[in-house]
């Protein structure tokens, strides 16, 4: 079975002052780079699905293949089509999609979640603590119909899909670092850019502690996100 992970990328990030993409996670590491690692590890082939600030994006990430989402202005929906037809092209029999700034999934959900497709569900779908969260596993048949979704949005492309929630104890995949204030109360610092890659070290042990209050009420615990 080959799975491929595509990381939404190519929003605007307007809460943000940089490129959601290209924000330091831990250990120098970008949130794009970080998640691309994660999925690595659980033995997905990873696509990363650009638009704005995609030269910038491209020139961080060397080595990462990536998607030009042309009308990613049109909304989320435009971004992820982009993304399944390149998995498509890749051959892939499972799509998980995700978005860029949920970068503290942990590989063993990721790999728990791939065992549990199957031939009947067109959808799964991780939740912690009754929340609906990210990644979404699609089966080709699930990445065939969004393909020929209508509207902009992507929600409501997924109402028509066969789904089964997953609970899982795993609170990266609810936890959206959408906003400086979600950064600085998870980080102690405000957004920034991470390293460019040649100067990139090694991973600090003071990271650990970064998602270690993801579950409280303070840090948004998110559905959707706007990439």
């Amino acid at each position: 079975m080959k799975a491929v992970a595509i990381i939404l990328a190519a929003g605007e990030a307007r809460r943000m002052a940089h490129p959601k993409a290209m924000i330091e996670h831990e250990g120098g590491k970008s949130f794009l780079q970080s998640l691309a690692s994660t999925f690595g590890k659980a033995g997905c082939s990873v696509l990363a699905v650009v638009g704005k600030d995609s030269e910038a994006v491209r020139e961080q990430h060397p080595g990462l293949d990536m998607v030009e989402a042309e009308r990613w202005q049109e909304g989320p929906l435009a971004s992820v089509k982009a993304g399944l037809e390149a998995a498509l092209e890749a051959e892939a029999d499972v799509v998980l999609l995700h978005p860029v700034d949920m970068p503290a999934l942990r590989a063993s959900t990721l790999k728990s979640l791939l065992k549990m497709v199957g031939d009947t569900d067109e959808l799964i779908r991780p939740e912690f603590e009754g929340a609906p969260g990210w990644p979404l596993v699609l089966s080709r048949a699930a990445v065939e119909r969004l393909r020929n979704a209508d509207g902009t949005q992507l929600e409501p492309a997924l109402s028509g899909l066969k789904a089964r929630r997953v609970p899982v104890k795993d609170p990266g995949v609810v936890v959206n670092i959408n906003t400086p204030e979600t950064y600085e109360r998870l980080f102690g610092t405000a957004p920034k850019l991470a390293p460019p890659p040649r100067r990139r070290g090694k991973r600090g042990a003071t990271t650990a502690t970064t998602v270690a209050d993801i579950g409280s009420s303070s840090v948004p615990m998110a559905a959707a996100s706007d990439e």
